[in-house]
């Protein structure tokens, strides 16, 4: 009975997609997990939370520098492979110059502006890292873009090798490179695994394209930009907020409070990275479901649900177990963490479901839903982190972030369960 189970799954197109995209990215992340619990270990958790501060300014800004073509690729890549082979090309074409041009635009302006923004949170140092460090945003936005084009093409597979490679090359580096330079050893790990991560997705999309002989002179760059608006909105907002928290735990608590929550938000992350990768499947499925059969799309939705829910689960409950042993190995300076880790992750079990429904709505086309919802929880959550930070005069920060951020997941999958509900109830 299990061989049979296993045959059966081993055949399935969706099953094996999903497990290339949890098992290869997620030992890749797993890496980079455990480099930069190396890295917090040598640096202690001011060093951390500066580095923290740095990588977090340069990775949100790339979020919005691709303008939510990754995800945005993906559907149109993998619905255009069926319908319109010649336009593939193009897309793929287009997509690449549209975030090359916005990354390189973020990295100018975080150069102009990173005297400013380094006064504002009365931490001067920061201005050299945010000037010469901004190249990071060009190479992450690039990743995250040939990711979602490579989901299109349907090679998760190639993804999860390719994350495998970068993890490997930050673990390999950051240990000499921080025992030797301290934080800017740290800095040149992080950026030669992105430099590597942009290399090898950009060589895999040339080479699974190029066979490709049909060719579309049409341009697509108002259609993709009409089409992922929406999304960059709702980017550009998170880009806003997200670094905006943690620009005024800086400012109200310190470097050592944001080092905690980095620290604890990594590991968040890391339980959700598996659902994180599996977004790309779930968008290729759907988009290509969406255009068909109504009941086999609702199928989809539901398998993915629980996909995901499972995928969150098991990272999750290994996390708490460990949680301990977890926290102690980063050293003495990080006293506290483990209660802040603990509550931290509890919102992994929301957000999983969240990102389904999330790209249910965007392979529909319904943008502007999916925009409104997001936005909501972003700014709330970004109000009620000047006013607690206020309210407690930077007290307990990280706990209190942590606790928040529980509270803001639970909130969004409840307007998605609701939206979902009555559209349910209107198509009846």
């Amino acid at each position: 009975m299990i061989s049979s189970i296993y045959n059966r799954l081993r055949k399935n197109a969706l099953y094996k997609d999903s497990f290339w995209a949890v098992f290869g990215n997620g030992i890749g992340n797993f890496l980079l997990l455990f480099s930069g619990i190396i890295i917090a270990r040598m640096l202690g958790k001011d060093l951390y939370g500066e580095y923290g501060m740095v990588k977090t300014t340069m990775f949100t800004m790339a979020t919005f520098s691709t303008l939510a073509l990754g995800n945005s690729s993906t559907k149109f890549v993998a619905e255009y492979l069926q319908k319109d082979l010649s336009s593939v090309k193009s897309i793929i074409r287009t997509c690449i110059r549209i975030v090359l041009v916005f990354s390189m635009a973020m990295c100018v302006l975080l150069f102009v502006l990173s005297s400013v923004i380094a006064d504002f949170v009365k931490e001067p140092q920061l201005a050299l890292s945010f000037k010469f460090l901004g190249v990071i945003i060009v190479f992450r936005a690039l990743n995250t873009l040939g990711a979602g084009i490579l989901g299109g093409l349907k090679d998760f597979k190639q993804v999860g090798v390719n994350n495998i490679i970068a993890g490997s090359t930050m673990l390999v580096l950051c240990i000499p490179m921080t025992n030797f330079y301290s934080l800017n050893g740290a800095y040149i790990s992080l950026l030669s695994s992105q430099v590597c991560l942009c290399i090898l997705n950009m060589y895999f999309v040339y080479k699974l394209q190029k066979p490709i002989t049909d060719y579309s002179s049409e341009k697509y760059g108002k259609m993709l930009l009409a089409f992922t608006f929406p999304f960059a909105l709702n980017e550009l907002i998170y880009t806003f907020t997200a670094w905006g928290n943690n620009l005024f735990i800086t400012k109200y608590a310190t470097l050592g409070d944001l080092g905690i929550l980095t620290a604890c938000m990594q590991w968040n992350s890391i339980v959700l990275f598996m659902p994180g990768l599996l977004a790309n499947v779930i968008l290729s499925y759907l988009s290509t479901s969406a255009t068909s059969d109504g009941h086999e799309h609702q199928f989809i939705l539901k398998r993915m649900l629980v996909i995901n829910l499972i995928s969150t689960l098991i990272p999750l409950f290994i996390v708490m177990f460990f949680s301990k042993y977890i926290t102690s190995y980063y050293g003495e300076s990080f006293n506290g963490m483990n209660v802040v880790l603990l509550v931290a992750i509890l919102g992994t079990v929301f957000t999983c479901l969240s990102r389904v429904f999330d790209s249910n709505l965007m392979s529909e086309g319904r943008r502007w839903t999916a925009f409104f919802i997001c936005s909501i929880i972003y700014i709330i959550q970004f109000i009620l982190t000047i006013v607690i930070l206020k309210l407690t005069d930077g007290q307990y920060a990280a706990m209190n972030m942590a606790i928040l951020s529980v509270v803001m997941s639970v909130l969004m999958l409840l307007l998605y369960v609701i939206e979902y509900r009555i559209r349910k109830l209107q198509n009846a």
